[in-house]
């Protein structure tokens, strides 16, 4: 968990710095008004010295304590309605010189009393959708709609377009809950829903407080020939493999489209017997169907996906193609 130590140290150096930043526009915001109304500062001025008067009188005669705090307030009571007058007559809140932090909840510490509070668990999902490298395009299952979907009969399948991706939607809506639930093999032509549901996926998982990481199968195993040869810092692709491994789901998407190649083929059976032996979950999505994949990759990558993961078929037409068609309709 090396990188998400760091990136919570940097969560609460960012804490750190607003708080800085708060203390900092209240010392300005102060300086301000006392330039601007001078007497607002001599009577704050005047409420220190009677307070610290009174606290001199208790000290010598702290038999009389209570008749000292009486007369002190009444001083007091008369000084803070005569600022309020001025302040309000110029426009200036009350509270002009108390510290404005971003979460008044917390105090801009990430905690309130030794509960997380609300605004650190917000970095923390957005720290979550930064890893992922979905941050644009994740959605919600209820974006997901079944109208693309056709009611046209899939002998192979034994039932409709509609039905199926219907029973797709609901193993992918369990897998986000079931821990015992198999990673997911979507499979099926271009544009039937598969990147689409798979953010739904990743979405709901890191609001769930798991880290997903996605990555294009042509990016993966572009950084890691680069690695190999040396074309890039090696500290980037070691990072992105250590991120691969803490993550709790680990999305590799369109497999195939990239070039193929011993390190590919070597890097997606590291990638895959890791992750099944930890008992991590992984999503992989692709135009081939099984036969594609061991004749691409190997049959002993094809023999791990059959058993480790569900293979799910994706079936209709493209959806861009018909978004298309009724834009232009």
């Amino acid at each position: 968990m090396q990188y998400m130590d760091a990136a919570l140290r940097k969560i609460m150096h960012e804490y750190d710095e607003e708080r800085t930043a708060a203390r900092a526009r209240r010392e300005e915001t102060v300086e301000k008004v006392h330039r601007e109304l001078p007497q607002i500062k001599e009577i704050e001025d005047e409420i220190n010295r009677l307070g610290m008067e009174n606290f001199g009188k208790i000290i010598k005669n702290p038999e009389k304590s209570r008749e000292y705090n009486e007369e002190f307030e009444k001083k007091l009571a008369a000084l803070n309605a005569k600022k309020a007058e001025i302040l309000s007559k110029n426009g200036v809140p009350l509270d002009y010189n108390e510290v404005k932090y971003k979460c008044e909840k917390c105090l801009d510490t990430g905690y309130e009393d030794t509960k997380k509070c609300s605004c650190f668990i917000q970095k923390i999902i957005n720290l979550r959708y930064d890893m992922s490298n979905m941050k644009e395009i994740l959605h919600d299952f209820d974006e997901f709609s079944f109208d693309y979907y056709s009611d046209k009969y899939i002998e192979s399948l034994d039932m409709t377009e509609k039905e199926n991706i219907k029973i797709i939607f609901e193993k992918a809506k369990d897998f986000c809950v079931n821990d015992e639930a198999k990673s997911l093999f979507f499979y099926g032509g271009c544009g039937f829903g598969k990147t689409f549901l798979s953010s739904c996926i990743a979405k709901k998982m890191m609001d769930d407080g798991k880290i997903v990481i996605y990555t294009s199968a042509s990016s993966l195993f572009s950084d890691y020939e680069d690695y190999k040869f040396g074309k890039k810092p090696s500290e980037e692709f070691v990072l992105k493999r250590e991120m691969m491994k803490e993550a709790e789901l680990l999305i590799i998407d369109d497999l195939g489209t990239e070039v193929i190649s011993a390190f590919s083929v070597q890097l997606l059976n590291e990638i895959l017997t890791e992750r099944i032996a930890l008992k991590k979950k992984i999503i992989i999505s692709t135009n081939m169907n099984m036969k594609g994949i061991s004749a691409k990759y190997s049959d002993r990558i094809a023999s791990r996906i059959y058993e480790a993961f569900e293979i799910l078929h994706f079936v209709g037409t493209d959806i861009r193609v018909q978004k298309l068609i009724n834009k232009s309709e």
